[in-house]
């Protein structure tokens, strides 16, 4: 009886909060609307460059947000507004590289015991350079050609089979014996990262990349840093085509050895005689400082003082489109990130200053973080290091990109964390008049997921994907600050009716989807949408131009086929997507129409992505 009076009265307050949300309009939002524009201009201006992490326009956004807060009488949840962390901003090639070869030649007459080695070095930069994911170190060692650095008994070809490369360099070719085949058997196996770990997993001291005959095949890979380059455990190096070659003997040339792999689909690894390789690798990877930004807002029960509802959103953006960009053009650009996140950012700095002017029973922090773009880092940090509990933490609620409103839909993840969140959220969106499609996953790409991963019940909420998404063209005046006030206002009530139910919310660890995906070579030019739908990938438009607009595709479709291959969810798809080839026709298979029932079969020819 006491869980259902609880109940009854969390429904009754639930109601009177909503109420007085909705009621609050007219001038009030005029207003809000108005806040929200200047921090969003501000944000995302000219001068501070896109918010890269670690950057002085990002250093700028965390003073501009502190500022906010202490101009506001919102006190920092600990000494400090600023929680810092370092991120990785930049990687080079330091001193003290070596590449040195030591190779005897066979002489008449002389034993091959007694015959004196060659000594030739390699210069960094020239004929060979580190990949971003090598470990710093020495090794000294034999050379192995290890054909394409695969290990797969289970479809009977094994170039490990037959060597032994513990403690020494192997030489791999990149790709596949399928070559540009991307639906081939050997696919899954093709990826830079998937030899270093076979090849690490065999004991090799090192891996040496080189590339497959043809044009290119002498230019080195770029050295940059990326999301997930963290030190390896094994040496990893690219060389030219040319300068490797002229190590291999002349009765087994590399030209030979490589063609002959590919024509037979069959191992043919060997070990280098007569060479002994010594490898220095010196990489200096920089890490620049940021900050979350946090600040709470006591609650006025004494009794839930140490139950906190955190409030997040990350700030940080893409800078100059350094890493994760989508944009195509040659000309270095701003990636202003108005809706990505300067929207989030601005909607939690409006969220504090209304909870500061009418507290909650329960205490609110609001957190603003750095690092979400390379990976979720400020979320992580926090989680790892925080600053009350997390036990004492009851959950979560993300906006992420809410600036693009479209037709009063909306997206909210993570509605199976807890038994509360589908009839609040229902409830809600009847209140607001949203159409809102849910995920029950707590795992997703924003800070939502550092905190589910701590098993705290988390909500997440954005307005969708549009085609300036990671792109220079994502800038404030295309934000819908009107849209924006209106989804502020029902995040508040969202806070409101955790913060006044009695009992806390539940959590329940929801079975994750998610999966991770690498990059794709062609686009068909959707725009997805995230929720679950049980008949498959729904989508919410088109790019303009783009294949799947020439092909026919229409918002609100639902891919259930692409190409022979069943669609249930958006890992479906991009696992069909990272095999596709450009210039192939492909039949995709949607459903649409008011009961998405009518099946239609479309042609769609994916494009080389820019």
């Amino acid at each position: 009886m006491i869980s259902l009076f609880l109940r009854r009265s969390a429904v009754l307050l639930f109601v009177l909060c909503s109420s007085f949300a909705v009621g609050f309009s007219g001038e009030g939002d005029t207003e809000l609307a108005a806040k929200l524009q200047t921090h969003i201009k501000y944000l995302a201006s000219d001068e501070l460059e896109g918010r890269g992490s670690g950057s002085a326009g990002n250093r700028k956004a965390a003073e501009y947000i502190a500022g906010f807060f202490k101009q506001n009488n919102i006190p920092p949840l600990g000494s400090s507004y600023f929680q810092e962390f370092n991120v990785p901003t930049s990687i080079a090639i330091a001193d003290g590289n070596k590449f040195a070869l030591e190779i005897t030649v066979q002489q008449v007459g002389v034993p091959i015991d007694q015959a004196k080695p060659v000594k030739v070095n390699w210069k960094v930069g020239n004929e060979y350079t580190p990949l971003s994911f090598s470990e710093n170190g020495t090794a000294t060692g034999k050379l192995i050609f290890a054909g394409y650095g695969i290990s797969a008994p289970d479809l009977k070809y094994d170039d490990f089979e037959g060597i032994d490369v513990k403690g020494n360099f192997i030489i791999v070719v990149r790709g596949t014996p399928e070559g540009d085949d991307n639906h081939g058997k050997f696919s899954s196996y093709a990826s830079l990262r998937s030899k270093m770990l076979t090849a690490r997993e065999k004991g090799a001291a090192g891996i040496i990349f080189i590339s497959g005959a043809g044009d290119g095949a002498d230019s080195l890979m770029e050295l940059t840093m990326g999301t997930s380059d963290k030190n390896s455990g094994l040496i990893a190096l690219h060389a030219k085509r040319m300068a490797a070659s002229k190590l291999f003997p002349r009765d087994r040339p590399l030209v030979s050895a490589d063609a002959q792999i590919i024509k037979t689909k069959k191992p043919n690894s060997f070990e280098i005689q007569s060479l002994k390789l010594t490898v220095n690798v010196q990489l200096t990877r920089v890490e620049s400082p940021t900050s979350n930004v946090i600040a709470v807002v006591r609650g006025t029960n004494p009794a839930l003082a140490n139950e906190y509802i955190v409030a997040g959103a990350h700030y940080d953006h893409l800078g100059w489109g350094e890493e994760g960009t989508l944009y195509s053009g040659k000309e270095k650009k701003i990636h202003y990130g108005a809706d990505d996140n300067a929207s989030g950012t601005a909607g939690i700095m409006e969220l504090a200053s209304i909870v500061s002017h009418n507290p909650m029973e329960r205490p609110v922090v609001f957190m603003l973080f750095s690092g979400e773009e390379h990976g979720l880092l400020g979320s992580a940090y926090y989680v790892k290091n925080p600053i009350i509990p997390l036990e004492n933490t009851v959950c979560m609620l993300n906006l992420d990109m809410i600036g693009r409103l479209k037709e009063n839909k909306i997206n909210v993840q993570g509605v199976g964390t807890s038994s509360r969140w589908q009839s609040l959220i229902d409830s809600l969106g009847k209140v607001y008049s949203f159409t809102i499609s849910t995920s029950a996953d707590g795992f997703g790409p924003s800070d939502h997921s550092s905190f589910f991963g701590k098993d705290r019940p988390v909500l997440f909420v954005f307005t969708g994907l549009h085609s300036d998404y990671h792109r220079p063209t994502d800038t404030w005046d295309k934000i819908n600050y009107e849209g924006e006030t209106t989804v502020v206002r029902f995040a508040e009530s969202v806070l409101r009716t955790i913060s006044h139910t009695a009992e806390k919310p539940d959590f329940i660890k929801v079975k994750s989807t998610t999966q991770t995906t690498g990059g794709f070579k062609v686009s068909i030019g959707i725009i997805p949408d995230y929720s679950d739908n049980p008949k498959g990938l729904k989508i919410t438009g088109v790019r303009e131009g783009g294949p799947a607009e020439r092909a026919g595709l229409q918002g609100d479709d639902i891919i259930t086929k692409f190409g022979s291959t069943t669609i249930k969810n958006i890992y479906d798809y991009t696992a069909v997507l990272g095999q596709c080839k450009a210039g192939e026709k492909l039949k995709i298979t949607v459903l649409r129409g008011p009961k998405e029932d009518k099946e239609v079969v479309l042609e769609v020819i994916p494009e080389a992505k820019k």
